[in-house]
This record gives structure tokens, C-alpha cells and sequence, in this order.
């Protein structure tokens, strides 16, 4: 089953690249607020766990509201469209630009921003993703098997997001350039799902 047994490759690396992307920020995301959001602030190191301590709980409340609200439209939407491959890529597209916004916003906004944009398109991506990673498998009667390998690419995700953005702290000393590099990945991996064929 060599062209289903690619689009399948193709699903496990898409996501793979998604789940590092959404970790690197996300995995990071005291450390990006205090070190990235407030670096000009001038706070102390009392006032600066303050701020961020807020920025983050403000965070949550918006990324709960807008993943609730993805979870309930996508997945019909995608089920009358008959689609799962467009909207996975959407949304990946949705996380960037979520993402770019604390890049281009140096400041708490562009937090609030991202936890509502890449929120909502990580959402819409969880659930759509997984019905998209049933249409790829290459034989039903290995479904249980395939869909644990799938599985792994959350794993494997999770596994390359510390290393990247370790590594660019390291190299740089701050967090700037995480949200590129997480946009990068996300991009790479929205483009695995475009390879996929008979899927719309």
C-alpha cells in the first residue's frame, strides 16, 4: 500500500511539525512572557512574576474560550464540506499568524492576541486532524496499530519543541526568534498535509 502508506507519513509528519510549533511557545510560556513580553519592563523580579502570573492567567481564559468554540464548529463544518485535509491546512496557517503577533506586538497584546488566533486554529486543528488521520490509514484492519504510530508524532513533538527552543535561547540568549521558528515548523508541517492525496 505504497501511496497510502504516504499520505499516512505525510499525516505523521504534519503533525509532528504542528505539536512543535504549538509547544515551543506554548511548552515556554512563563519563560517567554517574564524574558520576551516584559524584557523592557524595568519590573522587579516580584512585580515581573506579577505581571506575567496575570498575562498568562488572561492567556488561559482566552485560548479556553476560543478552543471551545473551535471544537464545536469545525468538526461539523469540516463533516458538510466533506473536507479535512483544507481545514487542518487552514488552520496551521491560523496558528502562524497567531504565532507572528507577539513577534510583531513586543508587548502583553500581542499575547492576548496569539492565545486567540493560535488558540483557535490549534483547535480547529485537533479536531479535524484526527478525523483526517483515520481517512489516511493505509488498511483498516491495522487501524489501532497505525493510529498509535500517529500517536507518536505528539510524542516526537513534544520531544523536538524543548531542543529548538533551547537551543535558540542558548544561541541568542533570548526568546526572540522562537515565534519564527515555531511558524517555520508549523508552515513545513502545513505543507506535509498538502501532499496528501485523496483526501480533500
Amino acid at each position: 500500500h505504497g501511496k497510502g502508506a504516504r499520505n499516512f507519513y505525510y499525516a505523521l509528519f504534519g503533525r509532528m511539525m504542528m505539536v512543535a510549533g504549538y509547544q515551543m511557545i506554548n511548552g515556554y510560556l512563563l519563560y517567554v512572557v517574564k524574558y520576551y513580553t516584559f524584557s523592557d519592563s524595568g519590573y522587579g523580579p516580584d512585580e515581573l512574576k506579577k505581571a506575567a502570573a496575570g498575562v498568562i492567567a488572561t492567556m488561559s481564559v482566552i485560548t479556553m474560550v476560543v478552543s471551545l468554540i473551535a471544537a464545536l464548529v469545525s468538526g461539523p463544518i469540516s463533516d458538510r464540506l466533506g473536507m479535512r485535509k483544507v481545514p487542518v491546512a487552514l488552520a496551521s496557517v491560523l496558528f502562524a499568524v497567531g504565532a507572528a503577533m507577539p513577534w510583531i506586538f513586543h508587548n502583553a497584546w500581542g499575547m492576548y492576541l496569539f492565545a486567540a488566533i493560535a488558540g483557535f486554529g490549534y483547535a480547529v486543528y485537533s479536531s479535524v486532524d484526527q478525523a483526517l488521520n483515520v481517512d489516511v490509514l493505509p488498511n483498516p484492519d491495522d487501524a489501532g496499530k497505525d493510529l498509535g504510530i500517529l500517536n507518536m508524532a505528539n510524542t516526537l513533538g513534544q520531544v523536538l519543541a524543548p531542543i529548538v527552543a533551547s537551543n535558540i535561547y542558548l544561541a541568542t540568549g533570548g526568546y526572540n526568534l522562537v515565534f519564527p521558528c515555531a511558524i517555520l515548523l508549523v508552515v513545513v508541517g502545513a505543507v506535509f498535509i498538502g501532499f496528501i492525496r485523496r483526501v480533500k
